[in-house]
């Protein structure tokens, strides 16, 4: 089986399965959008879970298992699922309109990214605080979630030295840290984490 056929096959699966479990669900619509959140999530949760280096080697893992335990993938994946609806409906929150963010967080993001791109080491530091929140619980739109997250942290390093921001220095490593304690207090935190502006129905 084909990479591109087993993804075929797990994004089926996902939309007939989150159709069976929302009833207002519409695959055809933009709720399609849905499905491949569900699946990037899933090859993320598995590359985190089974220590492998990126999602190829996933789905070479995948097509052995379908192939050998058929009816324990699919136990596996109903449970998993079930697990992601609930963080979904939890941790994102889908607008209507774009929120209206004051022009100096505006600006203070948009230096944050800037310096999250130049950064060393930031696909490292991105897939331990990735481990991090799969390992406390979060397995929806975790990629998102850890930028967000890394990207805020680099806000607050910018206020620190809003009025000469090219005095910002990075520290991978204090950063993982910093956001270490925050990950370890999501699980008393009951609100999203995630915006979302796309046509979807609220479920």
């Amino acid at each position: 089986m084909s990479m591109f056929t087993l993804r075929e096959r797990l994004m089926s699966l996902l939309a007939s399965e989150l159709a069976a479990r929302i009833p207002q669900f519409r695959p055809q619509t933009s709720d399609y959008q849905m499905i491949i959140y569900a699946y990037r999530d899933l090859i993320t949760w598995m590359r985190t879970k089974w220590e492998l280096s990126n999602s190829e080697m996933v789905h070479r893992r995948l097509e052995r298992y379908s192939d050998e335990h058929n009816r324990d993938l699919e136990v596996f994946f109903n449970f998993w699922l079930n697990q992601w609806l609930e963080k979904w409906r939890e941790r994102v929150k889908i607008l209507s309109k774009k929120i209206k963010i004051p022009q100096d967080q505006m600006e203070q993001i948009v230096r944050a990214e800037r310096l999250y791109r130049q950064m060393k080491h930031k696909i490292e530091l991105k897939r331990m605080i990735i481990r991090k929140l799969i390992n406390q619980g979060e397995i929806c739109m975790t990629e998102v979630i850890a930028k967000n997250l890394i990207i805020g942290e680099i806000a607050k390093c910018i206020q620190v030295y809003n009025k000469e921001p090219n005095l910002v220095t990075l520290d991978a490593f204090k950063i993982l840290n910093r956001l270490s304690i925050r990950i370890s207090k999501l699980p008393k935190e009951k609100g999203p984490l995630v915006y979302l502006n796309i046509g979807m129905y609220l479920i």
